[in-house]
């Protein structure tokens, strides 16, 4: 999340806390993870430490500010007994890398996705291990980060004082990931060690937010080359290896602290820099069919020497004036022309024309996002030279915009003031029946009122904006019977269409998860009741509250009746796939 940042920049903490604590940012990403720290009586962004220095013989000498997103089972490889993870995990090992993609597999797909992925899962290229699922694998890769930021944190600042002083950790979440990806994200850093000891927190942050607010920093002060002033709107372009985010705000505010609001509906899509790697991955089956399929899946998966090379120069394109990049080792048995193999290298060659025919549908996939206005351009493909220059040309042709690349991070807590909610949340409810607009196959009496069955109530709309404060609640009557369960569920729902559809049976409209709730330690004397010819039942009435910006970055609900808690509440995310 953050690197080296100027003299004289500052961060605010937003909200003075009287006990120290350890405010810790982890940048979570599909192929690479970083790590800062900074305590919460400092104020200079100077001040905020990045974890440089990674276990693992595999980093760069000189150190580097964030480790691969990979890890090694020591059960799946002979001679290694414990688990390997970041630049531990040596070339050939057996490994997991772009794990957290599998994260968000249930999510509904847009037009900008990579069309490969869905098929690509599942698939080498996404290896899990016998009895291990994707939340599993990402738990595990990040308990080994937690332990090393533990035992260095516990160097740093003696056992006894860390064991003392609350860990306060913002971890990062592509912003179009569904609910239940968030919740697994969040489930698995806590189950990891983060947020674990009883005054800790863990709390989820949109990686373009966590972009504005620390990239713009170095342009608040008068005199900037790109100065930011108060009415700017600002887009956050972020390109990551497996999503690309674009969120616009508008700056409110930028003294004593930055202050920003998000003025429209997001848009992105899983076309980060991995979707070039699987468009070379596509490229060698075309032009050397069984002989590059017969490849072992070590020599040619993530975390390979091959794919490493490849990376090496993917990263070099758009600055290189190279006619040919040679991409090695990879050894193929047959006769192939000069020109794309050579066997005594044992390297593969590609043309200028061939790296354009990687790079090309994932800039323009990119560019037709911001075609949707000052560009920031953040995350790991926003490193590529080849997509700034695209970038730039765009911005050249589209009137007055400034496509600016810092070249830091910063870390702060500051959060936008106002988000827009990128789906409509409702609940399945019976409406009064509209005669002439609602069909009478739907149609039933109950309490002598005719409804309409099979509706959606929605609770916030998709473009609604979302204050610190924001909560729904929706008004629910149950009929229940003697006899019959006292907890039962809710269904909550969602819809990502601009207009939202009235009934369930529409399309566009998917199931996010279930509420659970308990009216065991309810005085059911104190609701309404009616004697029937089967007996007496009952009109319970609730509200159903959803806070959708908690503290966590989740969505929380409780029920209440009667202005009490009703037992515990909680949203079971349905996993869409199955």
């Amino acid at each position: 999340m953050v690197a080296d940042a100027p003299d004289g920049d500052h961060f605010d903490d937003g909200r003075q806390a009287d006990r120290l604590k350890i405010i810790l940012g982890v940048d979570y990403g599909t192929t690479f993870t970083g790590v800062s720290y900074v305590t919460s009586d400092k104020t200079s962004i100077d001040d905020i430490d990045v974890f440089r220095t990674w276990p693992g013989d595999g980093r760069p000498v000189e150190g580097n500010w964030k480790t691969p997103t990979v890890i090694a089972y020591g059960a799946e490889n002979r001679g290694v007994s414990r688990n390997h993870w970041g630049y531990e995990v040596r070339r050939g090992m057996a490994s997991c890398s772009w794990t957290k993609l599998l994260l968000d597999t249930s999510a509904e797909t847009s037009e900008f996705d990579d069309p490969s992925l869905r098929n690509a899962t599942g698939s080498a290229l996404f290896h899990l291990p016998r009895g291990k699922d994707a939340q599993m694998v990402c738990q595990d890769f990040l308990t080994e980060v937690y332990r090393f930021v533990v035992d260095n944190l516990k160097m740093r600042m003696t056992p006894e004082v860390f064991d003392m002083t609350p860990i306060e950790c913002y971890l990062t979440v592509p912003a179009i990931w569904a609910d239940k990806a968030r919740s697994t994200t969040w489930e698995a850093a806590k189950a990891a060690g983060f947020g674990s000891r009883p005054f800790d927190e863990i709390r989820m942050i949109a990686e373009p937010e966590a972009a504005a607010i620390a990239a713009l920093r170095k342009d608040l002060r008068p005199g900037s080359v790109n100065a930011v002033k108060a009415g700017d709107n600002v887009l956050i372009l972020d390109c990551g290896g497996g999503t690309v985010d674009i969120t616009t705000y508008t700056i409110r505010k930028t003294f004593p602290s930055i202050e920003f609001d998000e003025i429209c509906v997001g848009v992105g899509g899983k076309c980060g820099s991995t979707y070039i790697d699987r468009n070379f991955l596509n490229l060698m089956t075309r032009r050397f069919g069984a002989a590059f399929e017969n490849v072992p899946p070590r020599r040619k998966s993530p975390g390979s020497e091959f794919m490493a090379s490849f990376e090496k120069a993917k990263q070099s394109f758009g600055t290189s004036e190279n006619d040919t990049f040679d991409i090695y080792p990879i050894d193929l048995q047959g006769d192939f022309a000069e020109e794309h193999y050579d066997e005594d290298e044992a390297a593969v060659t590609l043309s200028r024309a061939d790296m354009k025919e990687l790079f090309d549908p994932v800039v323009e996939d990119i560019l037709r996002l911001v075609g949707q206005q000052s560009i920031v351009l953040v995350g790991g493909f926003g490193n590529s030279d080849y997509l700034k220059r695209e970038l730039d040309a765009w911005c050249a042709i589209n009137g007055r915009i400034k496509c600016i690349r810092p070249n830091f991070w910063g870390l702060e807590r500051a959060m936008p003031r106002v988000l827009i909610c990128r789906r409509h949340y409702g609940f399945k409810c019976a409406l009064p029946f509209r005669p002439g607009i609602d069909d009478r196959k739907h149609a039933y009496v109950d309490w002598g009122v005719t409804y309409c069955s099979g509706r959606i109530q929605w609770m916030i709309g998709k473009g609604a904006e979302l204050s610190d404060s924001t909560r729904r609640t929706a008004a629910v009557r149950r009929t229940w019977w003697p006899g019959s369960s006292y907890v039962f569920n809710v269904t909550l729902y969602s819809c990502h269409l601009d207009l939202a559809p009235e009934r369930l049976d529409d399309p566009g409209i998917a199931q996010i998860g279930t509420i659970s709730v308990d009216f065991t330690n309810v005085d059911m004397s104190r609701f309404r009741t009616e004697t029937t010819a089967t007996g007496m039942k009952y009109g319970l009435e609730y509200g159903v509250c959803v806070d959708f910006r908690s503290d966590e970055g989740l969505l929380r609900c409780f029920c209440q009746a009667h202005g009490r808690t009703i037992g515990v509440t909680t949203i079971s995310f349905t996993d869409l796939a199955g």
